[in-house]
């Protein structure tokens, strides 16, 4: 079992934990789901006591707000379109050149020595192969302090000589959080996971 499984297994279970045991507490509900005030008769003679503080709410406990987080999504699925999106027209440098604002340093080094792979690039032009790629963050697959990993569903229309075609690939997406944002750190396909 690698490392980065056994981690997503413990972080699951710690999750499924977590949620069974504040299944009844105020920290999975919505204020406006909390029962109503109990109300004290009024020949009580104890003080009401104060309301309790508001709990935090789950995004309280994740590492990274909502919209941080959705935008980590956005970036993975573009990222994961500009990926899947390419031409015999296009030279590699084009094409990396779309994935670079998006992409950590070490993995666009990474994809600078994969691009210019004689074979693949022969095949795509004897074929007049394009592919034009969509892609759409599916759920969140690990969550660290220091990354998120999304599955993301890539579609492809690919056009070639041969005529028309259409694939769906699902790729582990994992980014790192950065000063103004996020960088993508990796991409693999999802059967794979992120190593």
């Amino acid at each position: 079992m690698t490392d980065h499984t056994a981690r997503t297994i413990r972080a699951a279970g710690l999750l499924a934990a977590a949620c069974a045991a504040c299944a009844g507490c105020s920290l999975l509900q919505s204020p406006a789901a909390s029962p109503a005030p109990a109300r004290h008769p009024a020949h009580a003679t104890a003080p009401a006591s104060p309301p309790a503080a508001a709990s935090p709410g789950l995004a309280a406990i994740l590492p990274f707000s909502p919209s941080r987080l959705q935008a980590a999504a956005a970036l993975a699925a573009r990222f994961a379109g500009a990926y899947g999106t390419w031409s015999w027209r296009q030279p590699p440098a084009a094409w990396l050149a779309g994935l670079r604002p998006m992409a950590s340093s070490g993995l666009y080094a990474a994809l600078a020595r994969a691009a210019d792979i004689p074979g693949v690039l022969a095949q795509r032009d004897q074929a007049r192969q394009a592919a034009a790629g969509t892609a759409t963050a599916v759920q969140i697959r690990d969550l660290t302090t220091g990354s998120v990993t999304f599955t993301v569903a890539v579609r492809q229309v690919i056009t070639s000589t041969s005529g028309r075609s259409q694939t769906v690939s699902s790729f582990a997406v994992t980014l790192t959080p950065q000063t103004a944002g996020w960088a993508v750190y990796d991409i693999e396909p999802a059967s794979a996971g992120n190593t």
